[in-house]
Order: structure tokens, then sequence, then C-alpha cells
């Protein structure tokens, strides 16, 4: 079944962050957990940093999306720069986004302009102007972490003889709680069907980043839905900082037709340059602009 890749892609990041989420939090209480929790503070802590990130999805070891992102972070300049590329097999989608003197710029590849928004406050900001989002998630963690039970202590840890270490959560079979079984059937049924489009069209006319004629092939499953794998591990270098994280997802079930398929979604993160990022800039003089404004989550974006 043929899709817009720009809704199926975000089902499946969104899917994919749930999942990581919860694995890792499902870590908690354990010293693996401890060393990965100590690295990501640092790694959060950090001035700046590049992120270099791949993802590849399969339905029956056959390659239907796959994509590269490379993420310049400077925190203490509040800038950013994003450039990223997905593909279905026969067509590429471009995409660059920039954060500098206080404004985003987006550019598609099938598109001439860019898009530029002004960025307002954030509403999780305190009057002080520190802001209050990264505390969200601490809340959902625990709620989580109270969900899966028992498989925190299937968390592992390894010491290196250079220092680093390697952590990681390995489940298969009934180690995978309820919550992250269904949470998994759900994106899976989802992404194959007419669901995630719904609406896309017009949302993609608005959106700063519509999406193109990239499409791929994603099959509906609709019975026997279920978790295989899950797989998540993580380098940590001498200085307690995160080096690298990849996960793996294991999904299998059937479509109307009763053919079996296995989705796998794999995704690989590389940190780099901690403190020594310097985002990209782009220069708009001579360029085409738009200009769009949000109206909030659900209003979405405007010219």
């Amino acid at each position: 079944m043929r899709k817009k890749w720009l809704p199926v892609a975000a089902g499946f990041g969104l899917g994919a962050v749930m999942l990581l989420t919860s694995g890792f939090s499902a870590m908690a209480g354990t010293s693996g957990y401890d060393v990965y929790k100590t690295a990501l503070k640092n790694t959060k802590a950090a001035e700046s940093i590049t992120s270099h990130v791949d993802m590849t999805v399969t339905d029956n070891d056959m390659e239907v999306l796959s994509g590269t992102a490379v993420i310049k972070m400077n925190h203490k300049l509040k800038t950013m720069s994003m450039a990223a590329a997905m593909k279905d097999g026969k067509q590429t989608h471009e995409v660059q986004a920039f954060r500098q003197d206080g404004k985003m710029i987006f550019k598609s590849s099938d598109q001439e302009e860019y898009r530029l928004m002004t960025q307002n406050a954030s509403k999780w900001q305190h009057k002080d102007g520190a802001e209050t989002a990264p505390n969200m998630p601490k809340a959902a963690e625990q709620v989580v972490d109270a969900l899966v039970g028992n498989i925190r202590d299937l968390a592992t840890v390894e010491n290196e003889s250079d220092g680093s270490k390697h952590t990681e959560l390995h489940l298969s079979g009934n180690q995978i709680p309820a919550v992250v079984n269904a949470l998994g059937s759900l994106v899976a049924s989802k992404a194959g069907s007419g669901d995630w489009e719904h609406g896309s069209r017009k949302q993609a006319a608005q959106s700063p980043n519509p999406s193109s004629d990239l499409e791929l092939n994603l099959p509906k499953l609709t019975d026997n839905i279920k978790i295989e794998h899950i797989n998540f591990d993580a380098k940590i270098n001498p200085d307690q900082i995160l080096e690298k994280q990849t996960a793996e997802i294991n999904i299998t079930g059937t479509d109307d037709s009763g053919k079996s398929h296995i989705l796998t979604v794999q995704i690989h993160i590389d940190f780099t340059d901690y403190n020594q990022t310097a985002p990209d800039r782009v220069d708009l003089t001579g360029k085409r602009i738009t200009e769009v404004q949000s109206d909030g989550p659900k209003r979405g974006w405007h010219h």
C-alpha cells in the first residue's frame, strides 16, 4: 500500500521515540540505568552537540524507508541546523532547517522558497524565562516505569578496557510489557492504513515543511500484530557522555490477505563535537522567502 512518507515516517518516529522512552525507563533502579541516566544528564548539559542519525524501515527484509540527518545544536547560543534526507528506494526528499537570529527557517527540496517563522516564547516557561519543558518527560517516565514492572532487572552494563561503558536492554516474547506491545501494534496498524494521511494534504499546504511526492510501500497489518523483540544499546565514553545509541524494534503481523509480514525499525545515533558544535547558518540575501506563523499545536501553520 502506497502512502505519503511524511505522515508514516512521523508515526514510526513517534512510536520509536516512545518505545525508546519506555525501554530505558524500564531500566530504572538498575546499575545499567543509573549509568545511562548519568550519561544522558551529562549529554543534555553540554553547551553544544552534533547528532548523526540513521534510520531504516524494512518489510520482510525489503527496505521501504531510510533516512539520515545531521543535527547541530548550540544551547548556549540558542542556534541549530539540520540537514535531513528520506528515501523510499525510488525518490529522495531533502529538508533543511535552521534556528538563527531568533527565527526558524525551513527549506524543502521540492520548494524554491525558504519558509521563515519568528519564534515566540514557549508556554512551558517560567516568568524569568527558564523553560520547564525539560521537566515534563520526568512525570511520563515515572508512569511508564510503573507500568513496565520487573523488566527493569534485565538491563545490564559492561565496563570496557578503555574506560567506556556499554548499557543494553534486550527484550523479547513475554519480557515485553503489554502496554509497550499495544503501542507497537497501534503504530504498525496505523502506518499501513489511511489514518496517517487524514488531513495531511491540507496540513502539508500550511506546514513550513510540507511533504513531497515521496512514497513508500507499507503493509496494512490487521491481525496477529506483535512486537517480537526490542533491543536498546548505548555506548558511553570515559567522560560519562553518550557516544552512540541504537534501537531495533521487530514487529510481526498479517495483512487482510493473510500474508505474514516482519517489520523492522532500526535507529542509530552518533553524538559528536561536545561543546564544540557550531550550527550552520543560511544566508537569505536574495532568496525567496515566505513568512509563516503558528497559532498553537491545534491550529497549525499559516501564511
